[in-house]
């Protein structure tokens, strides 16, 4: 009698423990142009003559991860377990900027590293922070980056921006976050690309 209720109880714990397994579902976010923004571009292909390469996105380690950073003390992180990124943040962000400069046509040619004509440009981007910041009911994306513009042939900074944005969303909602973090880094390519509209680059 002993060994039927034990076998019993142990068929209704792997039971249950099967239900909750499979009720869990680990769900992965993308950083993307937003759609509703029209990128505008009043110039004509190849802006600025020259070839640009958007070099490798350096991010720091402890947001180099799939799994998303959240921040609710000064010093305190955790690390979600069913909401992560689909892509690793620095190859989301480096394909984030190619999107955007392709299609913004900022330059007369757009690559990713590693092609074989040499480039005139690149297009370098470090991020610091990249994290859902909570605090009670309060619910943040934070991020902050720096984009900077290189010489290729004297490895000079001809212009360098920074940006550290904290955005307060409506709800406790991690594709909101996501939606967040790729509006920002938009807005922030918008203001860096005028930025480098306005260097006096000589034509070819």
């Amino acid at each position: 009698m002993k060994h039927l209720i034990l076998l019993t109880f142990g068929f209704l714990f792997f039971l249950s423990s099967c239900i909750s397994e499979k009720s869990v579902t680990r769900k992965y976010y993308t950083l993307e142009l937003p759609p509703e923004i029209s990128i505008s571009s009043k110039m004509t292909s190849g802006s600025i003559p020259g070839k640009c390469e958007i070099g490798r996105v350096s991010i720091d380690p402890l947001y180099e991860k799939n799994q998303i950073v959240n921040r609710s003390k000064s010093h305190e992180v955790t690390f979600y377990m069913y909401h992560q990124w689909a892509v690793r943040p620095s190859d989301a962000i480096r394909s984030f900027i190619s999107d955007y400069l392709n299609n913004k046509r900022l330059f007369e040619s757009v690559s990713e590293r590693y092609s074989r004509s040499i480039p005139d440009y690149v297009f370098e981007t470090n991020i610091r922070d990249l994290e859902v910041v909570e605090n009670g009911n309060s619910f943040s994306a934070h991020i902050s980056m720096e984009f900077a513009l290189v010489m290729n042939s004297n490895d000079s900074v001809m212009v360098k921006y920074e940006a550290n944005r904290i955005e307060q969303l409506d709800k406790k909602n991690m594709n909101l976050f996501a939606y967040s973090v790729s509006n920002v880094l938009f807005e922030e390519l918008e203001t860096f690309s005028g930025l480098i509209l306005k260097l006096d680059i000589p034509e070819r």
